[in-house]
């Protein structure tokens, strides 16, 4: 008589979800059936494990000239997960701890997002920041060549999110916190080449 596996305890299924370190293991444990799927959420993956990186490829357009579909590329093993994101579809992506910094190429909105749980912070538009008007690049999906968070919005309401302009623009730093309702400008007397890790 062989043991229904779709039938072990929801408790137990947590447990073992919980102990997952790679995505595309805690990702696969969720595809084997429904009662397995299901404990399969943002809350059951554990994200305090160490793991070795995903690349995200370029977004490749479908033939209607959108895509919601990005391929993200395992350093640990050399798999390629195929992942729907239809919140970055047609945007400039940057990452930060395992976020996305999103930027509109027709608007210029701004968001973070988490690839995987699919949450989303939106952020205030580079129009709220000083000397936008003068600083501002013809195409607002490059307002900023360079993003950093300084931790995770999984783990903690307390952090910062720290931009850089492109090159050229003096006193190029701007940052956000969460509950601000603008980008805040960092200003220096002697400008110089800075740069955000």
């Amino acid at each position: 008589m062989s043991a229904d596996w779709s039938k072990l305890p929801y408790d137990l299924l947590v447990l073992m979800a919980r102990r997952f370190n790679l995505i595309e293991n805690y990702l696969n444990f969720g595809i084997v059936c429904k009662s397995w799927h299901s404990v399969t959420t943002k809350d059951n993956f554990n994200n305090d494990l160490s793991r070795i990186p995903w690349l995200m490829l370029v977004e490749e357009e479908e033939h209607d000239g959108t895509s919601s579909c990005r391929k993200f590329f395992s350093l640990y093993n050399g798999m390629i997960l195929k992942k729907k994101i239809p919140k970055a579809s047609g945007k400039r992506c940057m990452e930060s701890m395992g976020w996305l910094i999103t930027v509109g190429k027709d608007e210029g909105e701004i968001s973070l997002l988490h690839p995987f749980s699919d949450v989303e912070i939106e952020l205030p538009h580079p129009n709220t920041m000083e000397n936008y008007e003068h600083d501002r690049t013809a195409e607002l999906w490059t307002s900023f060549s360079k993003a950093v968070l300084s931790a995770s919005p999984s783990h903690t309401s307390d952090y910062v999110l720290m931009v850089m302009l492109p090159e050229g623009l003096s006193n190029n730093l701007s940052f956000w916190r969460p509950g601000d309702l603008r980008w805040n400008r960092i200003i220096w007397d002697e400008p110089e080449h800075v740069d955000v890790t």
